[in-house]
């Protein structure tokens, strides 16, 4: 059996699955009709409207129906119509209700039917109404289409209507004054049909030709239309429709449709008003919405619910008022109020496109769906294992969809539908051409004519879909994306297996390009491919899987397609754009050196195992050792390493053994290359990455290559961190490792991996290559430079020249003895750096000075032989080539035995530490800061810095620079020899110095009181009587005695008396002070009360006697007795503060007398003092009287020059 002979319907039928409102033809009615596939929801939906519109149980007289496109919204619109129509309406109804009556009796649930109360005789009822009684008439038009962008935006919604309106009555559609004006009057004159003929014997088509006579035949129309009808005032007409004369407006408009429905005169009156695409017309045009309501609102108002408008659109009502900013909760917003004008909803959102397909298309004969059924039992299990699919899509769920279905399967419709909203938004393919309702149907029945000859037990196949939506559908950009594939297929010569790699590229284009969400269901890995391509219920899926995946490498090598693992391991095909082939070719060809190559696998390395340059250090034992690396030869690191480690993913064998056979034995090597070799993929995942980072070098022509550069970039990084690097990483987890000639065992590698491997056979390698390095590894060796110089100062056991030589001290020692020339510490530390030693610097100079505390050798420093044991830890490390290492030389017992005497006598000890030892004896002397010698340079120079002035401190400074010299000296046996010579003048200064120290203890406070009684009275010493001068310089000689110790009481006594004699000659000059002073106060302050200045205008008494004489100075006192300056500053004080009269104005009359006859005498005005500096000096001698006048004579002439005025003369 042939397909074609499956289906109910015949396949020569004609199928419009886009539905046009204007083709009214009987046999698309017809077909409209009797192939409207009906849901519970299309049912319910026409049963609200279709009540609505008889009963008017609403308030309104809107109505809306939204879907989204393609969802059938224009189909419901025209079966409505159907409904309403006078010719069509009982056919209509019957179609409705056989359809209602299936859905009530079948099994499947109708609780939508029940719930809006749908019955029979409900519907029924219906039927009777519009078929007998009512009379409907309707205006059909798409809003979009009607709409003239040259009328007035404030009444956009009213002329359209009017005009539709208009050629509803078969008046012109575009000019309102002409239809108004003219064709109304004629029409309601009954003269229009008559016009209408009239214009035509004039050789005319009025319909045709309108627009020419509105332009610029007017009056021929209007001279035509008079001779029709003679009552016409054409005139008027004409000024009218010249001037565009007409009321358009929401009210007029109503008038007019109320004037309309009187003339019918007739209840069961409906006019409906179907308006489509309205939601897209509004857009978010606030005042557009706002007309609509206006005009609904109104009609009803009017018309009294005969007048019905029934818009169409894409988006609920709801959508529609907030695009405009309204709100759909608010009843008192302005725009919102629409809602309450479209009470009756109708929704299309849930209708199944492929049910309508399968019900319009594949319903299948009654005999066949028996056989089909048979047919799925028979096949169950195979059809089972054939169409494998993801989760959320479906294939036979039973017999009853088999039969329904077949030769589709379901998950086709649901994924097809997928691909064209995806190809959409890419612009892959024409809008119109979308995931709905329209677009299923044209493809489903194209693919069924073309399958029309295939044999039951055969499979449409998912790429039929590609060649059915293909044509005459695809865009620039779709052919563009198909055209590397095209070419690529152009390239094989065998015609069918050129038409299997065709087959295989247009299920992969449909996949490929599913948006992203759409992927993640249904991704194009090769299963899926397999699937979308079965053809067989007993197909060898086998078979087909190794076809495809032979065709998927082809188109992967052309640069067609990409492959990519996703996270959950699964492999996915991805298509190249244009752009992305063309950049793929290039990437192909790149040349990929072996620094790339290497830079590349090295990041690799470092990021797991944490190997650098900046941690290319080791610890083992004592030691940090240099680690040098190389990745396949080419050197990463190179810091004159110690050992190295190879990482190899090529080489000359992939025979571990037979490689470590030749392997130097500082080589750690990671053997990468057998499992590299034969991991296949890994290896090109990882050139094809590095092709990239060489293309990511090259500038970008374009922004276009800049792009799709960058998109190469971001997917190679995914496949490097998904991919490569997991897989690099078990490689370097897993490889063999060799160290030297070794291959490390798995008992030494054990399950560690990451850093911690790397550890693991970094310390087994430096174990083989290192095996002496542990015996410096103990607690006593310094493990840091920084732990040496305690190490070096500690002191000497007596056990220690006993105890036999550890095994690093002996060889050490065995190489100083071996070596023919000088040894330095340098060359030491070299020696034992190296293979197999590998100590520590610290620990080799350790042992060098272990040897030297044996006295086996010494050290010479900078060519000097006596080098302290302070220098060696200070200086050994960094200068350690300045440190030469020879035989040590012996210093007689007897020298060291006067030594220790001579020492125990000189610092009154007991004991000394160390003396077994020379060295040790020589450090706790000399150079230890506790030593007897140095606690005693320490005590001098403190006490120096305390009396170092002093004449009885020389004695000091004598002991201080014998003590220096001592500790200056650096050659043991000298020091000792020196001292031993000293013996017994140095226990002398040393008495001597103590004898300082008593005197500074118990009597330097005394002495110092002293010497500050001299030092402070310098100046007072001259007003000692003479006989006092002599005890004054017994007391100063004080200053010069080396030993004043013993005179101490004579020297305090004399201070005592020197004082007293002072205090007195103090307290003298001091009352004369205040008795000069007492007296000039007295007077200034009879003078100041004498002119009436107040006592604080000049200095205070008490104040000032005090400052004058609180001074221990006695020349200042003796000057301070002098009141002059101070007696002639005040006054002028005083003088100053005197009040001035007031001045008076000049009177014209002369004062008159007293009463007594006398003249008035005006009040006395006060005198001030002057202070005069008279010179008494005379230079001619006085003898005699005479001498004695002329003498006071002069003193007369100068006083006599400052007599006279309002000045009193004071003598200073």
């Amino acid at each position: 059996m042939k397909f074609k002979e499956l289906y109910e319907k015949g396949l020569d039928r004609k199928v419009n699955p886009a539905v046009s409102a204007s083709d009214l033809s009987e046999d698309t009615v017809l077909t409209e009709i009797v192939e409207y596939v009906f849901t519970q929801e299309i049912i319910v939906n026409l049963y609200n409207i279709l009540t609505n519109i008889k009963l008017n149980q609403g308030s309104h007289v809107g109505i809306w129906i939204n879907g989204y496109y393609g969802s059938g919204k224009s189909h419901f619109l025209k079966y409505a119509s159907y409904c309403l129509s006078d010719k069509y309406s009982e056919m209509a109804f019957i179609r409705l209700m056989e359809a209602t009556q299936e859905m009530l009796l079948s099994e499947k649930d109708a609780t939508e039917l029940e719930k809006a109360g749908v019955s029979l005789s409900e519907l029924s009822a219906l039927k009777n109404w519009y078929v007998n009684k009512a009379e409907v008439e309707m205006v059909m038009f798409n809003i979009g289409d009607v709409h003239d962008a040259n009328v007035e935006r404030t009444n956009t919604f009213t002329t359209i209507f009017w005009n539709q309106f208009n050629a509803k009555r078969g008046y012109n559609s575009f000019n309102l004054p002409m239809a108004q004006y003219l064709e109304k009057a004629l029409d309601d004159d009954g003269k229009f049909g008559e016009f209408k003929e009239y214009v035509k014997a004039k050789g005319y088509d009025w319909e045709r030709n309108i627009s020419r006579f509105a332009a610029g035949r007017l009056d021929l129309a209007l001279q035509m239309a008079k001779e029709v009808d003679s009552d016409l005032a054409i005139d008027v007409i004409r000024e009218r429709i010249k001037n565009n004369d007409i009321n358009v407006s929401v009210e007029a408009f109503a008038a007019e449709m109320k004037e309309y429905i009187e003339r019918k005169n007739n209840r069961n009156f409906r006019i409906l008003f179907f308006v489509d695409e309205v939601s897209q017309f509004i857009g978010e045009h606030r005042d557009l919405l706002l007309q609509l309501q206006s005009l609904v609102k109104r009609l009803d108002e009017v018309c009294e619910s005969q007048v019905w408008i029934s818009c169409t659109a894409q988006q609920t009502l709801e959508d529609v008022v907030k695009n405009v900013g309204g709100s759909d909760t608010n009843p008192e917003d302005e725009v919102g109020k629409i809602l309450g004008r479209f009470e009756v909803r109708a929704s299309l959102q849930g209708t199944s496109p492929e049910y309508i397909t399968q019900k319009r298309i594949l319903d299948k004969k009654g005999e066949v769906e028996i056989q089909l059924g048979e047919l799925f039992e028979e096949k169950k299990a195979m059809l089972d294992a054939q169409f494998i699919l993801p989760s959320t899509y479906q294939s036979y769920k039973n017999k009853d969809d088999f039969a329904a279905f077949y030769p589709f399967v379901p998950y086709q419709f649901q994924l097809i539908m997928k691909v064209l909203n995806s190809f959409v938004d890419m612009n892959y393919v024409d809008k119109q051409v979308k995931g709905n309702e329209r677009s299923l149907l044209n493809i489903t029945f194209s693919i069924a004519k073309e399958t029309a000859e295939c044999e039951v037990g055969e499979f449409v196949p998912f790429d039929r879909f590609f060649g059915a939506m293909f044509q005459g559908s695809m865009q620039h950009l779709g052919q563009r994306a198909m055209s590397n594939a095209r070419q690529a297929l152009e390239l094989i010569d065998d015609e069918l297996k050129q038409a299997f790699y065709r087959r295989v590229v247009y299920v992969l284009f449909m996949v490929c390009n599913l948006s992203d969400a759409d992927k993640q269901s249904f991704s194009a890995t090769i299963d899926n491919l397999v699937t979308l391509l079965m053809t067989k219920v007993d197909a060898n899926k086998a078979a087909i899987k190794e076809e495809v995946s032979q065709v998927l490498s082809f188109l992967m090598d052309k640069a067609v397609i990409r492959k990519i693992k996703t996270d959950n391991g699964a492999e996915i095909y991805e298509f190249y754009t244009e752009e992305e082939s063309k950049v793929a070719q290039i990437i192909k060809n790149q040349r990929v050196d072996s620094n790339t190559y290497t830079e590349e696998l090295y990041k690799i390395i470092y990021d797991y195992f944490g190997f650098s340059a900046s941690t290319n250090k080791e610890n083992f034992a004592t030691r940090s050792f240099n680690v040098g690396g190389n990745v396949d030869g080419k050197n990463i690191l190179s810091n004159n390493p110690d050992v190295v480690v190879d990482f190899l993913t090529t080489a000359v064998t992939d025979s571990p053994d037979l490689f470590a056979f030749t392997n130097q034995p500082n080589h750690l090597v990671f053997f990468l290359y057998p499992l590299f070799k034969d991991n296949q993929e890994l290896r090109q995942n990882f050139l094809d990455y590095c092709r990239v980072q060489c293309f990511a070098q090259e500038p970008a022509i374009s922004e276009e290559r800049q792009r799709t550069k960058r998109l190469f970039q971001d997917r190679a990084k995914e496949m490097y961190q998904k991919d490569i690097r997991p897989k690099f990483r078990d490689l370097l987890d897993s490889c063999p490792v060799i160290s030297g000639q070794e291959i490390l065992p798995q008992s030494v590698l054990g399950t560690a991996k990451n850093k911690e491997r790397y550890k693991a056979t970094m310390n087994r390698h430096l174990q083989n290559l290192y095996s002496f390095a542990a015996l410096v590894n103990g607690a006593e060796f310094p493990k840091t430079a920084g732990e040496l110089p305690a190490k070096i100062l500690r002191p000497i056991e007596p056990a220690l020249m006993e105890t036999p030589l550890s095994v690093p001290e002996k060889k050490v020692k065995d190489y100083l003895d071996r070596s023919p020339h000088d040894v330095t510490v340098a060359d030491v530390v070299r020696q034992f750096a190296k293979v197999p030693y590998g100590w520590a610097d610290s620990c080799s100079i350790y042992v060098v000075n272990e040897l030297v505390r044996r006295h086996l050798y010494a050290f010479n420093y900078n060519n000097n032989p006596n080098v302290s044991r302070e220098e060696i830890a200070r200086n050994i490390v960094r200068e350690s080539n300045r440190f030469t290492i020879e035989p040590a030389k012996a210093i007689s017992q007897d020298i060291l035995n006067n030594f220790i005497e001579a020492w125990k006598h000189i610092f009154n000890v007991v004991s000394i530490k160390g003396s077994n030892d020379y060295t040790e004896l020589f450090r706790n002397c000399k150079e230890t800061p506790d030593s007897a010698l140095n606690s005693l340079l320490k005590n001098y120079r403190e006490l120096n810095h305390q009396v170092g002035s002093q004449a009885f401190a020389r004695v000091i400074d004598e002991a201080i620079r014998l003590l220096e010299q001592w500790t200056a000296i650096r050659d043991p046996k000298e020091f000792f020899q020196t001292l031993t010579e000293a013996r017994d003048s140095a226990a002398t200064l040393f008495d001597r110095c103590k004898s300082v120290r008593s005197f500074v203890e118990d009597q330097y406070r005394k002495f110092k009181e002293i010497t500050t009684f001299l030092d402070a009275n310098r100046d007072n010493f001259a007003f000692l009587p003479d006989d006092q001068q002599e005890a004054l310089q017994h007391l100063k000689a004080i200053t010069a005695d080396e030993e004043p110790w013993d005179k101490m009481p004579a020297y305090n006594k004399m201070k005592r008396n020197l004082e007293g004699r002072l205090n007195e000659c103090k307290e003298a000059l001091i009352a004369t002070v205040r008795a000069n002073y007492n007296k000039a106060f007295d007077e200034l302050e009879e003078y100041a009360k004498s002119v009436n200045v107040s006592r604080d205008k000049f200095a205070q008494r008490d104040a000032t006697i005090m400052l004058k004489t609180n001074t221990h100075n006695l020349y200042a006192l003796q000057a301070n007795a002098n009141i002059s300056e101070f007696y002639e500053q005040q006054t002028a004080r005083i003088n100053a503060a005197i009040p001035r009269p007031e001045s008076k104005p000049v009177q014209p009359y002369d004062k008159p007398a007293n009463e007594n006859g006398g003249s008035v005498r005006e009040a006395p005005v006060s005198r001030m003092r002057k202070v005069v500096h008279l010179d008494t000096h005379y230079n001619t001698p006085i003898r005699t009287e005479a001498d004695i006048d002329r003498y006071l004579q002069g003193l007369k002439t100068k006083l006599m020059q400052y007599i006279g005025g309002d000045n009193d003369i004071i003598i200073s």
